[in-house]
């Protein structure tokens, strides 16, 4: 998916290209089903993740690619809506939910 290396830069936002293959969400980001996200994480990863909790109506306000406080508010809200483990970190069971 994105060639090049994950560079945060404070204030650039990143567009979200949302499209569904083989029956899954994605945005044009990564394509990890695995990656371990949590607070202090900067990588293209965590630009997935905030396009797919955006498109869901879980506001995190800048897609920036820095997994802060409002990443892990938001991921801890679907987290609860859906029924999983409430404790802020992306990992496998969480993308599975995101991605649907």
């Amino acid at each position: 998916m994105a060639a090049e290396e994950f560079t945060f830069e404070p204030g650039r936002t990143h567009p979200c290209d949302i499209h569904r293959f083989e029956g899954r969400l994605y945005a044009g980001h990564s394509d990890t089903t695995e990656a371990l996200l949590q607070q202090i994480s900067t990588t293209w990863d965590v630009v997935e993740a905030q396009c797919l909790l955006e498109h869901r109506g879980y506001r995190i306000g800048s897609v920036d690619g820095a997994y802060g406080a409002a990443t892990e508010r938001a991921v801890k809200r679907l987290q609860d809506k859906e029924g999983l483990v409430v404790d802020g970190i992306m990992g496998p069971h969480t993308w599975e939910v995101l991605r649907r």
